[in-house]
């Protein structure tokens, strides 16, 4: 296996693992499993909306990166 080839599959793992990371996490808040003080609230706010704006760049290097042409 070629060095690219290593690097290519270590990004495709590591963009699954966060993103069904995200989707687990979201999907659990969402059903109810996850219960939080209400003091928690604001932090769980920025935290979510952190983790969100990360799934927007895992998607965007996968949309938006330039591939070499063969």
């Amino acid at each position: 296996m070629t060095s690219d080839r290593i690097v290519a599959a270590a990004q495709v793992v590591l963009s699954a693992i966060y993103i069904g990371g995200y989707f687990w996490t979201l999907g659990r808040f969402i059903v109810g499993d996850v219960q939080t003080p209400v003091e928690w609230k604001e932090v769980l706010i920025a935290i979510i909306g952190s983790l969100t704006a990360g799934v927007g760049v895992v998607l965007s290097f996968w949309f938006n990166r330039s591939r070499p042409t063969t």
